[in-house]
């Protein structure tokens, strides 16, 4: 028999490892610093004296001396039935009164008075203020990553098979055999060949 080769292509899925670039953000945050001047005014009240003209009221007593004018009975002294015997003479008399009467009375006298009188005073104070200010600041990076990959390859399989055939001919030398009699004497015939 013959042998023959036989090859088919055979496709096989495999998975390879394969480089990626994966990028992604990276955020950071910058700050600064930086000074801001604020005008700011600064007041304070200081006190000094103030004169105020005024008058000052006061009451005074002041007497006064009113005279009332009386009538009063005035008798001339008599005597009685063991005395002498004179009748008794009585006449009205005006009787002038005193006296002394209190009254009040305003007493209004110019008066300075002293007061305490603000004054404001004002300076400027400017303030220094610290202002930090952040932005955040947004980067790519990018690095490499290792993927699995679905992929298919396309192998050559070969077997062997038996072919057909192969007929050539061939030319047998079979073996011969000869037969020899066996002839006690003389053997005629010799050579001659027996099948």
């Amino acid at each position: 028999p013959t042998f023959t080769t036989v090859c088919e292509d055979v496709t096989v899925a495999v998975k390879r490892i394969v480089d990626k670039e994966q990028c992604y953000p990276v955020t950071r945050t910058v700050c600064s610093e930086s000074i801001e001047t604020i005008p700011n005014e600064i007041c304070v009240y200081t006190y000094g004296p103030k004169d105020i003209e005024t008058e000052a009221k006061t009451v005074s007593v002041v007497y006064t001396t009113p005279c009332v004018t009386q009538m009063v009975t005035v008798c001339d002294p008599g005597y009685q039935q063991y005395g002498y015997g004179h009748e008794v003479h009585c006449k009205e008399v005006a009787q002038e009164t005193c006296y002394n009467a209190p009254e009040l009375k305003d007493d209004i006298q110019p008066q300075t008075l002293v007061v305490p009188e603000p004054t404001k005073v004002c300076v400027d104070k400017p303030l220094e203020v610290v202002r930090v200010s952040c932005e955040d600041i947004i980067a790519e990076k990018c690095i490499t990553v290792p993927e699995v990959e679905e992929a298919e390859e396309t192998h050559e399989v070969c077997r062997t098979e038996i072919g057909a055939p192969d007929c050539n001919p061939v030319v047998l030398d079979l073996p011969k055999e000869r037969c020899i009699e066996i002839v006690y004497g003389y053997a005629h015939g010799y050579g001659a060949e027996h099948h």
